[in-house]
């Protein structure tokens, strides 16, 4: 009888906009011979990272509209069990949301039949050196549980991401300041000590960093602070910080100078966007606002396939369809 391998599997988490699907197709793209299934959670009911992920289909699961570190742990635990049956399968990479926790997605992995089918390999943190200091410093003012208005520091979030890791992957360091690449460096290595950190552009690196090094240790992950408190946690980062989603959809188009001003005036609760803006003539570029970048990447449409030609997804804390909509009339033909 032949005995199905126990299939590996490296978790990358990382801020929204830090570079975390880049890496991973930069993963993909690479000589390693394993043949890679994917998982690509999206906080947003559209799951614009699963589309941008460049692996055939039959190998790529999207969980939507929620996050696998509390929500939608369930289906990440069936996920990878469906996973694990495969044949042509040799090695599983998971993408989280940019809101999710490493802790908890760990936990997954101890529950039920899943050691005896999965082994997490390594979990990955990818940071955004170029804005990491301006998120580390954000405060805002949400309603609690019971109604109370709280401060919420998204310095507590990314010190989860840093220190339940075994590799830091400082990213975008070729359009950060270096000084603040040494301080985040040296920030994190106080706080996860353990961690292999590596510096990078454009999220390149070696899959050898990240694939198959037996980094996580099941034994120490739970003997972790916080981790019995996790299994028990019963508020999501959702409640926790106070992030919600708006999808905009449109089969307007709009105007390129008004966008390039509209810039200039960028709402500060809006974290990440991204999605398909279509411009005069019909121009559509693909739109992604991570941090302080924004960039414009031309693609083509099919306007007989959708009934709309403009879909974004909005990501923040607090944003609101009134606000959204305002912004988008705003640069209207």
């Amino acid at each position: 009888m032949k005995i199905k391998k126990i299939i590996p599997v490296t978790v990358l988490v990382g801020f929204l906009g830090s570079g975390k699907t880049t890496l991973l197709n930069n993963i993909l793209s690479q000589k390693h011979g394993l043949k890679i299934a994917c998982i690509v959670n999206d906080f947003s009911e559209l799951n614009i990272d699963a589309t941008l992920v460049k692996q055939s289909e039959d190998k790529l699961i999207q969980m939507s509209n929620g996050c696998i570190c509390c929500t939608l742990r369930e289906d990440l635990l069936n996920g990878l069990r469906d996973l694990s049956k495969r044949e042509d399968i040799d090695y599983i990479v998971v993408e989280s949301t940019g809101i999710g926790e490493p802790m908890p997605i760990a936990q997954t992995f101890y529950m039920q039949d899943l050691p005896d089918l999965v082994r997490l390999d390594t979990i990955v943190t990818v940071l955004d050196s170029n804005s990491f200091w301006n998120q580390y410093q954000r405060v805002d003012m949400i309603e609690d549980d019971t109604g109370n208005i709280v401060e919420s520091q998204l310095a507590n979030l990314l010190i989860d991401q840093i220190e339940f890791s075994n590799v830091l992957v400082l990213n975008k360091i070729d359009i950060a300041n270096p000084k603040d690449v040494d301080s985040l460096e040296s920030f994190v290595k106080n706080l996860n000590p353990n961690a292999k950190i590596i510096r990078t552009s454009n999220a390149q690196l070696d899959y050898r960093e990240i694939l198959d090094t037996n980094l996580y240790d099941y034994e120490k992950g739970i003997m972790a602070p916080k981790w019995q408190d996790e299994w028990t946690k019963s508020s999501s980062e959702t409640e926790e910080y106070g992030f919600n989603n708006i999808i905009f959809r449109s089969d307007k188009v709009y105007s390129k100078r008004k966008f390039t001003n509209m810039l200039n005036n960028w709402p500060d609760n809006v974290l990440r966007a991204k999605g398909i803006i279509t411009f005069e003539n019909y121009e559509a570029a693909f739109l992604s606002f991570a941090g302080t970048q924004i960039t414009l990447e031309e693609v083509k449409i099919n306007r007989k396939v959708k009934n709309f030609v403009t879909e974004i997804v909005f990501i923040g804390i607090k944003v609101t369809n009134e606000s959204i909509n305002s912004l988008m009339q705003s640069i209207e033909i």
